[in-house]
Formats: C-alpha cells, structure tokens, sequence
C-alpha cells in the first residue's frame, strides 16, 4: 500500500500530512503568488504553452500515451523544424473504430559519481517502447484503450482500461467514467520518471494502479476523483484503499491545480500538492510542489517524517523545431534532519528535425549528502525519441 521514494538502494516510506500543515498551507500561497505574478499565458510544457488541458491532444483524458486526431496533427505539423507531407490519421487510424500508436525511446549515457573507486558508468540502451491501441465501440460512448510497453526486457502492461464517456449537459462540457488498470491523475504529468516529484510520490509512468476514475471538465475547469487498490508496491492490504482527487484551472495568462491522496494502509499516506504553468513570450514555466508525512516513519521515535518535493521548469522556444529546457529539483526527505537535502539540476536541448522524430541531449547535475557520494553524480545523456 505504501509508496516508496528509491535513491542508491536506500528505501523511505511517503505517508501522510504533517500536523504542522499551516506552515505548508503557507508556503503554497506563496507558490501561487509567484506563479501568478508571470504576467502571460500558458504537458506541461506544450499543454502550458497553448493552454490547453491534456485532453485536447491524448485519447487518455489525463495525458500521456496514444494521441488523438489534434495530438497527431500537432506533432506532425507544429512540433518539428519541417512537417512531412503525408497524412498522419491514416498512419494510426487502422479503422473508423480502431486507433493505434507508439513511442520509443533510444539513451546513451555517460555518468561519474564522487565514489573512490567505479566513478564512471556509459552505454546504451533502450530506454522505452511502448505500443498503444484504442477500440472505440460505435455510438455508445464506449472505448476500451491500452498502454502496454514491449521493451526493454518483457512485456510490461501499463494500462487496459473501459472509459465511457457521457453525453455532454448543462452540468459539464464533458465528463467519462474510467476503470481498469491505470495511470492516477497526480500534480503534473511529466515524461521524467526519475525526476523527484515524481520518485518520492510514486505517482509515476512505472506505478499504475487498479481502479475507477470520474472526470468532468466545465469551463476550463476540470475534474478528478478516484478509488483504486494502492497495491503500485509488493504488499496489499484488501481492507483499505487509496483515495484521491486532482482539480485543475485554466485562467487567461496561466493554470492551477492542486491533488490530494489518501493511502489507507497500515501506514496511512497522504500527499498534497500544488502545480501550475505559465507562456511568457518564448518561455513556458511549470512548478508543483509536493509535501508528504508519514505517519510514524522514524524507526527510532515512532514520530512523523515529513518531506517536501519541488520542481521548477523553463522552457526556451528558440524556433520551430527547438526546444532548451533548464529544471531545479528539490527533495528533502526528512524536514526535522539537518543536512539531508537532494538536489537536481538539468539542461536539455530537444530538437525535432521532421515529424514523428525527436532528439535530446542533456546534462544532468544531482547533489546529495557527503556522507553518500554515490547520490552526487554528473550525467550527460543522448536520446532518440520516435513517435506516432
């Protein structure tokens, strides 16, 4: 039931809301005013910067994975320095009724560590591939979609869900129905799994869950709650579950969201956070900011721990074709211990030459404790992306 934050094979246990939640309440007031004072309009970073919720480019309502007829368009014609000629709807829509689609992802890396001794680390690999399917039943509402990853290693299933979709009403402008296996909609869906929002939470391309999701949107306003096992770990405790609700709003110049979880397990998790985004000229900015407690996860006192978790995100839009992206990370997983603090800074150049190819070169800079040199480390990496 519990999530785990991994780091150089040390494990920590995310549990719930400090009683101290005043001073986080706080902090993320002062988090809103600074998103707020961007005066501009806003993926993140391509959802950010048109303003758009994830919905208008993916089949999946809350991003990520097989892209629709405006998400195909989009990377075809928009995204890359030069747009090819042919058709992209006929290159995944197999039938009236069936839709299909793929990413892939190709790394060379090189890494140094501040160990004495095996400092260095290179190679490649394949990083990800994952093929994607949509059966879409005619006039019913009805669709059954999947996410499954085919490398590397064995087939992996990510997500097989039915969503049905209501009519449109007065209420909302739309609004479906999700069960299945499935990815739980937390804070900003960014494509680095390793970044710390996204470790420390769990909440990640690695965790998917079993469950049923509502969502509704109205006004720029859009809306998710959800009941699912909590069983993204080993364990599984049948008599708890896990809860959870994401609220998201788009405004003129920018978007703000906030979600909430709840992990009822022996060891209760609860996680809050906020995020938002904002376009200001030829830059897009996205943040979030997490706070975590667990209940009773000091060995030693039996007291809560509590951790913080932040992002901060700037894109550069150069040209047609370019991107240059510059992220700040945050993690400190026990507030109450001095010196204990993880941070992460990367730069990466995305180029996207034609459509349906992209390529990234980045380097990464990660500081933790001295007493751990293995966590300090420095990373240069290459990356192939193909999609469709």
């Amino acid at each position: 039931m519990n999530f785990l934050y991994k780091s150089d094979n040390v494990k920590v246990e995310a549990q719930p809301f400090s009683k101290n939640i005043f001073t986080w309440l706080l902090s993320g007031i002062l988090f809103i005013s600074l998103l707020i004072s961007f005066s501009s309009k806003a993926e993140p970073y391509l959802a950010i910067k048109n303003n758009l919720q994830c919905a208008a480019c993916h089949v999946n309502p809350n991003g990520g994975g097989l892209r629709n007829d405006f998400g195909r368009i989009y990377g075809q014609n928009l995204l890359p320095e030069k747009a090819s000629s042919y058709d992209s709807a006929k290159l995944a829509r197999l039938t009236q009724f069936l839709t299909v689609g793929a990413d892939s992802r190709f790394n060379g890396t090189y890494q140094k560590t501040e160990q004495k001794t095996d400092n260095t680390s290179q190679g490649f690999e394949v990083s990800s591939t994952q093929l994607y399917i949509n059966i879409e039943i005619p006039d019913s509402g009805l669709s059954f979609y999947i996410d499954q990853q085919v490398a590397p290693g064995s087939a992996i299933n990510r997500e097989a869900l039915v969503m049905y979709k209501f009519q449109q009403s007065d209420l909302f402008d739309s609004s479906y129905l999700k069960a299945g296996k499935l990815f739980l909609p937390y804070g900003l869906r960014i494509e680095d799994d390793s970044a710390f929002i996204r470790q420390a939470t769990g909440m990640n391309f690695d965790n998917s869950d079993n469950g049923v999701e509502y969502g509704l949107s109205h006004n720029n306003t859009s809306a998710n709650f959800y009941v699912a096992n909590g069983t993204s770990q080993a364990s599984n405790n049948d008599d708890s579950l896990l809860y959870g609700m994401r609220v998201e709003h788009l405004f003129t110049n920018f978007r703000l969201g906030m979600s909430a979880v709840l992990n009822d397990g022996d060891q209760q998790v609860q996680m809050l956070n906020l995020y938002g985004g904002t376009q200001w000229r030829d830059l897009t900015f996205l943040a979030e900011i997490d706070y975590l407690t667990l209940e009773g996860g000091n060995s030693f006192t039996g007291q809560d721990i509590k951790q913080l978790v932040t992002l901060a995100e700037v894109n550069y839009q150069w040209r047609q074709g370019w991107n240059f992206k510059l992220t700040a990370e945050y993690f400190d997983p026990d507030e109450d211990v001095d010196e204990d603090e993880q941070t992460r800074y990367s730069f990466i150049t995305e180029y996207t030459p034609l459509s349906n190819v992209q390529l990234r070169l980045g380097l990464r800079l990660k500081q933790g404790i001295p007493q751990k040199p293995q966590q300090n480390s420095d990373m240069i990496f290459i990356q192939s992306h193909f999609y469709f």
